[in-house]
């Protein structure tokens, strides 16, 4: 009897793992194709939901049908699953859930154009602002290329682990209306896995080129896709695409394309309307369920309160003592505050007389901290100064400057461009990679506002050009 129990249990948990491992693959197949076909992705992971137990694996699923049905212009679906997505949150608690809600939310109620201050009591509106990546996409629907690529970088910063997919594809088309064509086909080599997003931004980059190469036919580059785009802004953009190549060369094409555009936006602005209303009235319920619960806890508290009063003698001796807690908390608090304030003015007035003191605990901070800055690689965004350096470490510019001066013998560009050369210099050595690429993107890699200054910076430091160097690096190998 024990035996064939034992065999049970074994057989039951050989079944339990083998369904366990064939949704992890349904999952990833899933989220593998939100971006090359959602409408597959959607009914794949709908199905999980729909068989899983776990309320992360739902949570999980719901975020792949909402993203599907986003792309696809499918608002009310999209509604429907990211309210499920909110309730079930409640029971999981984890952050990354919390960031994919409210970049789904941002998203949604930027596309259909409703003011997040709409959402006050079901989400913190400053919580969901904080997205980088959806402060990337509206920068760029408002054309400002160069705050899309900063809006990125600052969200690679974040190193949130679920990860948009598509920041490549941003970067390229952002560095392409720059006209940086390097630096727009490099992140286009990251995308091929997205054949739709893909072959888009390879067009995208002889369009422009074509101004220098009337030859150039860049809508020969959109045949791979054809007509089976299911993201409908990525539609959109094709036919505008698709509208300027023919313009001035086929009359029927044009016509075509203009009538397509048109019936698409027309469908699009339809059904955004009706998802607005959907969508505003689910915002509206829920706000009325909130509001009520927190009346039913507020009647709760007064019954609670009326009983407090009753046993108020027997509770004021430890009332009292709380009291006193505080009293002494506070009156601690107030001789910190007025220690804090006698250090600072201590500080402005030898500051005032030419004469910079810094505690030995504040140079150990910032110097800790500045290990830190050189470590993470930090000085790579093009738009670091010594004053934003300083705000980022909590300190001022008059102690930041000195310590750099004292204990990194040099001022602070020279600082800065020495570590930005370094950097560069172990990527060629170690990297080879780097040795293929353009001066111009090495001096954007390494945070240079412009080439010559790159170079410049470059040959003073090493004795040799850029280009100089990399041939002797390349000799080396040989």
């Amino acid at each position: 009897m024990k035996l064939i129990l034992i065999l049970f249990l074994a057989f039951s948990s050989f079944i339990k793992a083998q369904n366990s491992r064939d949704a992890e693959t349904l999952f990833l197949e899933s989220k593998d194709l939100v971006y090359k076909k959602p409408s597959e992705s959607g009914v794949i992971a709908e199905f999980l939901f729909k068989n899983s137990s776990d309320d992360n694996d739902k949570l999980k699923a719901l975020f792949l049908v909402t993203e599907s049905s986003l792309l696809r212009g499918d608002y009310n679906t999209a509604i429907a699953k990211l309210f499920q997505c909110i309730e079930l949150s409640k029971k999981s608690n984890r952050p990354e859930n919390e960031f994919r809600i409210n970049y789904l939310l941002a998203r949604l109620c930027d596309e259909l154009g409703i003011e997040l201050s709409q959402l006050y009591l079901i989400r913190n509106e400053k919580d969901i602002t904080q997205n980088y990546y959806e402060k990337a996409i509206k920068s760029y629907s408002e054309s400002n290329w160069n705050q899309t690529i900063r809006n990125l970088k600052l969200f690679e910063k974040q190193k949130i682990k679920s990860a948009p997919e598509l920041s490549n594809f941003y970067y390229a088309l952002s560095y392409t209306n720059l006209g940086k064509a390097d630096s727009a086909q490099y992140f286009v080599h990251k995308i091929q896995n997205y054949p739709s997003y893909y072959f888009y931004a390879k067009a995208k980059i002889q369009s422009f080129k074509k101004e220098s190469d009337k030859n150039i036919d860049y809508i020969e580059f959109l045949k791979p896709i054809g007509k089976n785009v299911q993201d409908i802004w990525l539609r959109q953009q094709i036919y505008k695409l698709e509208l300027q190549n023919s313009e001035s060369k086929d009359r029927e094409k044009y016509s075509e394309f203009y009538q397509l555009q048109t019936a698409l936006q027309d469908s699009i602005s339809s059904v955004k309307e009706n998802a607005r209303i959907t969508f505003l009235t689910k915002i509206n319920q829920k706000q009325d369920e909130i509001l009520e619960a927190k009346s039913e806890r507020q009647t709760k508290m007064i019954g609670l309160t009326c009983i407090a009063i009753l046993f108020v003698f027997v509770i004021g001796y430890f009332i009292n003592k709380r009291l006193d807690k505080k009293q002494n908390e506070y009156e601690k608090a107030t001789k910190e505050a007025e220690e804090r304030e006698k250090f600072i003015a201590k500080n402005k007035a030898q500051e005032s007389a030419g004469k910079i003191v810094i505690p030995d605990k504040t140079i150990s901070f910032l110097l800790e901290k500045l290990e830190k800055f050189e470590t993470n690689n930090d000085y790579l965004d093009p738009t670091i100064s010594l004053n934003l350096l300083a705000e980022n470490l909590n300190t001022n510019t008059k102690y930041l400057s000195e310590i750099i001066n004292t204990y990194k013998n040099k001022n602070f560009h020279t600082y800065i461009n020495e570590l930005r050369i370094n950097y560069i210099i172990n990527q060629l050595i170690n990297n080879p990679v780097y040795l293929k690429y353009k001066v111009s993107h090495l001096a954007e890699e390494a945070g240079f506002s412009s080439h010559s200054l790159f170079s410049t910076v470059f040959k003073q430091l090493t004795g040799h050009s850029p280009a100089s160097f990399i041939k002797i690096i390349k000799s080396e190998l040989k």
